[in-house]
């Protein structure tokens, strides 16, 4: 078992403010996976990792505990797709990026 995956993913769920069930319909297992995964029982294909990762936009190395726990993370829990807009907007610049 990998250690330390099944916190990180309950974690980073918790970051979505999204249920169980939602994420089981988004990968296409049930819900009760999800919660063998977050209970640390059962872990993830590679395929459903990399989809878990994407849906939680976070790293599969974040999720695997490759990266540092030092990294800051920015929750978007509560916000809405207006805020989260103006939030990327405003990291890319920044970053001097623009669209």
């Amino acid at each position: 078992m990998i250690k330390g995956l099944a916190k990180r993913l309950v974690i980073a769920r918790a970051n979505t403010g999204l249920s169980r069930k939602q994420i089981a319909e988004r990968i296409g297992v049930t819900e009760s996976t999800i919660g063998l995964y977050e209970s640390g029982n059962r872990q993830p294909s590679l395929e459903n990792l990399m989809k878990l990762a994407s849906i939680y936009k976070v790293t599969t190395d974040y999720l695997l505990g490759c990266e540092p726990s030092t990294i800051d993370a920015l929750s978007l829990y509560g916000l809405s797709d207006k805020q989260i807009q103006a939030l990327t907007l405003t990291v890319k610049c920044f970053r001097g990026q623009s669209d």
